[in-house]
């Protein structure tokens, strides 16, 4: 079998990229995944929160449903609000978060995130979690999450 080099085909690939149509802001026409992280949860630290940016390049709005972690006894996709009072309450989202077409959410401490509770194996630095994200229309989406330290993430609890 011969191998061409590289370099002969990236005019082809410049090309290719060169249609009519525009590339959507996502980069891809599926829903994709950046930067997923979680909080380290070491012995005695029966939760940790999950955090990633998704954006949604397919034609058709969707929903993240559900998430499940196999290190825990619950994983939820909660919210974090703060009332009149300045009272920050965590809650979950029972139907789940909406996904629009073209469009990013953004999961980050202090606002959307993915809670896991009732660890049942701790989170280090020398672990590699996997969390699987359920849509309501796309495939499953099971991604490796990088644990950042309470340093590195902040001190917000959620």
């Amino acid at each position: 079998m011969k191998h061409r080099s590289p370099a002969l085909l990236f005019p082809f690939l410049l090309l290719a990229g060169c249609g009519g149509e525009t590339e959507n802001a996502c980069g891809a026409d599926t829903i994709v995944a950046s930067d997923p992280w979680v909080r380290e949860a070491g012995p005695g630290h029966p939760m940790s929160a999950a955090y990633l940016s998704l954006c949604n390049g397919s034609e058709t709005a969707d929903r993240l449903v559900s998430v499940s972690f196999s290190g825990a006894n619950a994983a939820e996709i909660h919210t974090t609000t703060v009332d009149e009072n300045n009272v920050a309450r965590m809650r979950p989202l029972e139907n789940g978060l909406s996904l629009p077409v073209g469009e990013a959410a953004v999961l980050a401490p202090g606002s959307t995130h993915i809670m896991l509770m009732g660890l049942t194996e701790e989170i280090t630095s020398d672990s590699e979690p996997t969390i699987t994200l359920n849509f309501e229309n796309a495939e499953p989406l099971t991604l490796t999450f990088e644990v950042r330290s309470k340093k590195d993430a902040g001190h917000s609890a959620h």
